[in-house]
């Protein structure tokens, strides 16, 4: 017996799924995990079947309008991955499938307008009595013959919307909401590839497909159409016509892959040797297992990795890599091409729509085995997953920051102990919650303590910039012995890299007659000053404005800078060495697509000396010339109002000296502060993980903070700082007393109390199990939702990374 229903979950900010009736034509053919296209209101909206029924709702239900997929896209296991992060994460399930799938360029939404009776009726009276250059007399002049979407006429017409509205108001407009499937041969030329199908053409044709096919005859193969367009006037028009015809083929381009050759595996060390066989051992039984690899800097962890993927692959099954941000997957995914050649996919968000969509199809239809990914390569629809390798586990970047805010890493743990797969978190300042359940045994802990072949740490030296300001009197950016140690790096052509933790070239504006300070207009914070773009930045929600010549305040000149950026020490470093070749990498100067790539490409090539940079520059980067690292200010970071200030700013020193010394010649590090007494910054110069994890957790246990607790952080945000303040309240009191198991601290002002226009008070939530925290959170949304709070009023946010 055919199903009459089917369950469907939308990506909309409710935590339900919706009925819809199946027509007779896919009863039979849809299946939980396709995707369908459904009414939603006046919308249509594209959702994820999660089961099909007999079962009859209680109001009449609305019909299915389209299936996308013949096959499912989410398979069992990963729907119930989707339904765990939504329950733990406290998130609306449709959004947790809509972040699980790379897919929505795939589908074509917008709305079509058109005249309705009366509209026509309007045109016609109007058509000769009013002024042709109305913009609503050209609107009514456009929809006469024929319905238009809003993207064309919004080319045609500056002031559409406006019109638009009018036409509307009055009723003469309709429009309809259309979604449906996008052509995929609506690629730009340059991702296309076209051959001959060796069907011959019936009819005449016209010239630029007649010359098309000579040329294609001539040159047989398959071409890029960017390409044949050089030769062929009118080429890509033509190949599109003539594919629908059936008489070429056109087809998406393969994702060129980085041009590095075959490489042979590196022989172990003993270390490595002993780190890799529980590892493989577990991976051959099929049998799930957390193993923490810790491995100080440049001490082989990938080459482990490889080692490992090697086996998972030997076994028939797939292995996931995933690296804490975009920058670093360039520079891994090239070891793992010349590794494992086509048998490997990449997934980033850095990639266009079509790219991801083309790298998701190639690993859906088993054409890759191993996939390098950023947070979301934990979704990758490998079949037989054997293994998940998280590489630097403890980075902030694997916590999402928006619904659904899942952490990476426990994802992968998650999904990996569904399959029976193997799990390795490598880092060399691994975070105290992972440090804490390999002491706990609930992971294998996995040591490498020395450099390979070798190589000895760097030496790492604090510098008190208080005793250098004594000394000089000044206020410098840079001390004097590192200064000197630059100057000798530059001499003998070696690398260096600067690090300092904070965009810009000055951290805020003030007037030295009043104080004022400029702030966002949208956002309770300073803008950072720009000076390459001569402008103020909210580094937050991007706005921006000029600088002013008068404080805007008092209206005095006496306006002046504060603060240093990376930009600001980059410009010093070219006033102190004239002659050295220095690039920065921050987000500013990598906007672009491929920027990363090409400075830091530079930087190894040795076309610079110096390479400035943010927390970019600090992890993952192998340059075996660089032999100097410079911290500007340790300090950045370190005052902020978050429990995990001091973890921060000792993973950040440690990874950023790893970067000195991998080479032949030995490295050094210089750290500039202000706190040289601080346990993090003490201890991370000393290189000691063991004694700063002992401290911290002493600090955490008295606290009551993770690893000794579960928490949450509920925010409550409105535009209205009074209805925020309200809001918040009336949760307070709602979720108080609590029970003994349960500290509820707040409702307070968020640390920044204003952010995007809206104003933001929080409740932080620790308990002591999980269950009794998972309890409190759905009564807060319980309330919420009878309170009708709007859908993002209340943010929760589960095992939260920064308090900010």
């Amino acid at each position: 017996m055919s199903n009459l229903f089917c369950n469907v979950s939308l990506p909309v900010p409710l935590d339900q799924p919706f009925t819809y009736s199946l027509p007779l034509t896919l009863r039979h053919r849809v299946l939980a995990g396709c995707r369908v296209i459904v009414p939603f209101g006046t919308r249509k909206l594209t959702g994820v079947v999660l089961r099909c029924h007999d079962e009859g709702p209680p109001a009449t239900a609305r019909d299915v309008l389209r299936l996308v997929d013949a096959e499912p896209v989410l398979d069992a296991h990963l729907l119930a991955l989707g339904d765990w992060i939504a329950g733990y994460y406290c998130a609306p399930l449709g959004e947790v499938l809509r972040s699980m799938l790379p897919l929505s360029s795939e589908i074509r939404s917008g709305r079509v307008y058109s005249l309705t009776d009366a509209g026509r009726d309007a045109a016609r009276q109007l058509l000769f009595d009013e002024d042709p250059q109305d913009e609503t007399l050209k609107l009514l002049r456009l929809l006469e013959s024929r319905s238009l979407s809003a993207s064309y006429l919004k080319k045609k017409l500056p002031l559409a919307d406006r019109a638009i509205k009018t036409l509307e108001r009055k009723g003469f407009v309709m429009v309809e909401q259309i979604h449906e499937e996008r052509d995929p041969l609506r690629a730009a030329s340059a991702k296309l590839r076209v051959s001959l199908t060796g069907v011959a053409p019936t009819g005449k044709l016209p010239k630029a497909q007649r010359e098309l096919i000579a040329f294609l005859e001539l040159h047989p193969g398959t071409h890029n159409l960017a390409e044949a367009e050089t030769q062929v006037k009118g080429a890509s028009a033509a190949a599109r016509a003539l594919a629908k015809a059936g008489i070429v083929n056109l087809e998406k381009q393969e994702l060129a892959s980085p041009n590095t050759a075959a490489r042979l595996p590196h022989p172990l060390n003993a270390a490595q040797q002993l780190a890799l066989a529980p590892i493989g051992k577990a991976i051959e039984a099929h049998r799930f297992h957390t193993f923490l690899l810790h491995g100080v800097t440049g001490s082989g962890k990938t080459e482990v990795y490889l080692n490992a993927i090697d086996a998972a692959l030997a076994c028939g099954r797939s292995a996931i890599l995933m690296v804490p941000e975009i920058a670093l997957t360039p520079a891994v995914a090239g070891q793992f091409f010349a590794r494992f050649g086509k048998r490997v996919a990449i997934l980033h968000s850095a990639f266009s729509d079509s790219e991801r969509v083309d790298q998701w199809r190639k690993i859906r239809s088993g054409g890759a085995y191993v996939v390098v990914g950023t947070r979301s390569g934990v979704f990758a629809p490998l079949q037989n997953l054997g293994l998940i390798v998280v590489d630097e586990e403890h980075d902030q970047s694997y916590k999402q920051e928006e619904t659904p805010r899942y952490n990476g890493r426990d994802v992968a743990i998650v999904r990996a102990q569904a399959v029976g797969a193997c799990v390795v978190l490598g880092s060399a300042t691994p975070s105290l919650e992972s440090r804490y359940n390999a002491e706990r045994g609930k992971y294998t802990l996995l040591e490498l303590s020395e450099r390979i072949e070798a190589r000895p740490m760097p030496k790492v030296e604090l510098i008190d910039m208080r005793e250098e300001f004594l000394a000089t009197r000044k206020h410098a950016t840079f001390s004097r012995a590192l200064l000197e140690q630059v100057s000798q790096r530059v001499e003998n052509g070696e690398q260096t890299m600067l690090l300092l933790n904070r965009r810009g070239f000055a951290t805020f504006v003030s007037c030295r007659a009043c104080g004022e300070r400029v702030q966002c207009v949208n956002c309770a914070l300073t803008l950072t000053f720009h000076r390459r773009d001569r402008r103020l930045l909210c580094h937050c929600c991007n706005y921006a404005e000029r600088v002013p010549s008068t404080c805007p305040k008092c209206q005095s000149e006496h306006i002046y800078f504060l603060g240093t950026g990376s930009e600001k020490v980059e410009e010093e470093l070219h006033q102190a060495f004239p002659k050295a070749r220095i690039a920065r990498l921050d987000r500013d100067t990598t906007m672009g697509k491929r920027q990363y790539e090409t400075i830091l490409q530079g930087f190894r090539d040795r076309d610079f000396d110096i390479l400035v940079g943010t927390q970019m520059i600090a992890k993952g980067h192998d340059i075996p010339n660089v032999t100097l690292v410079g911290v500007v200010s340790a300090d950045v970071g370190l005052g902020m109002p978050d429990f995990r200030a001091a973890e921060r700013t000792f993973q950040l020193l440690t990874q950023v000296a790893g970067r000195a010394g991998r080479g032949n010649l030995p490295g050094i590090v210089l750290v500039q502060t202000i706190n040289p007494d601080h346990y993090a910054v003490r201890l991370a110069a000393a290189q000691d993980y063991q004694s700063f994890y002992e401290k911290e957790l002493q600090f955490r246990k008295f606290m009551r903070y993770p690893p000794f607790s579960a928490m949450a952080n509920l925010l409550v945000r409105a535009e209205k700082q009074e209805d925020a303040l309200r809001m918040s309240t009336e949760l307070g009191s709602h979720l108080t007393p609590a029970p003994e198991q349960l500290k509820i601290m707040g409702p307070a002002e968020a640390p920044v109390p204003r952010l995007k226009a809206e104003y933001r008070y929080q409740l932080l939530v620790k308990a002591a199990s999980r269950k009794t925290l998972n309890e409190w959170l759905r009564r807060a949304r319980d309330f919420a939702r009878a309170q009708k709070w709007g859908a993002t009023a209340l943010v929760i946010d589960v095992d939260p990374l920064t308090l900010l």
